[in-house]
């Protein structure tokens, strides 16, 4: 009878914890890249957030999410410090360390941009000559771009903020994005919607999940992917990114 009683509290017990009390926690760590990933107040925000966390309530996982530095957040992963990392590219070097999720958590765009309604179009980078473009000085933005000299001019600006500010301006009619979806962000935030001209490189990233974890680790990987398929399907996906863009 003691027994019984015992074990009745102790199922009241369970129930009266808060929901999502007995999931597996597991922490994903990223880089501050708005509005992918940012923070507010403290707190950890922002599309890339939003659909992880989407993830693990789906999978039934308790998602802790810490905003780091790039190399510290990969460096904790490869040590086993954090479970997993969003967005990484995959490359020969991080696969040592890391399981990929087969679905894309992202596309990067390294792309040409113009304000909506500009009215310029190009199938090819030639089809931009004697135009001039908005860079960031020192940035690296790939072959095709770094050599084409057909351009009138690549206006050179010391950062992403004084880039943006020159084109919301008009003092140049495109700009070069390293990546597209930070571009248009940025944009809309200072008022002005923006077309893509013309797509240089796409780039895929993922979820990676530390190899340190074992079999599990590659279980994840699968899981997580499986589910993100599914939220894009549902059209979870364009729902959360219809907030910020």
């Amino acid at each position: 009878m003691k027994k019984l009683i015992a074990t009745l509290s102790l199922m009241a017990g369970l129930l009266a914890l808060p929901a999502g009390a007995l999931a597996e926690k597991l922490v994903f760590i990223a880089s501050e890249w708005p509005p992918y990933a940012m923070q507010e107040k403290g707190q950890p925000t922002g599309m890339q957030v939003e659909v992880v966390l989407s993830l693990g309530k789906r999978l039934g996982f308790d998602i802790e999410i810490q905003i780091l530095p790039w190399k510290r957040a990969l460096m904790r992963v490869e040590k086993g410090e954090a479970d997993a990392v969003f967005t990484p590219f995959r490359t020969e070097e991080r696969e040592k360390y890391m399981y990929f999720t087969a679905e894309p958590l992202i596309i990067q765009k390294l792309a040409i941009v113009a304000k909506k309604g500009s009215g310029i179009k190009a199938a090819k980078i030639d089809d931009l000559k004697g135009k001039a473009v908005g860079v960031v000085r020192g940035y690296v933005y790939g072959s095709e771009f770094d050599n084409y000299q057909g351009f009138k001019r690549k206006d050179p600006s010391k950062d992403d903020r004084q880039l943006i500010k020159k084109f919301v301006n008009n003092r140049v009619p495109l700009i070069m994005s390293s990546d597209e979806g930070v571009t248009r962000y940025l944009c809309k935030q200072a008022g002005v919607e923006i077309e893509t001209v013309y797509v240089l490189n796409e780039t895929p990233g993922y979820i990676g999940f530390s190899k340190t974890l074992g079999e599990k680790g590659k279980t994840l990987a699968e899981k997580f992917s499986q589910a993100l398929r599914q939220l894009k399907e549902e059209g979870v996906i364009q729902k959360i990114e219809g907030k910020y863009f």
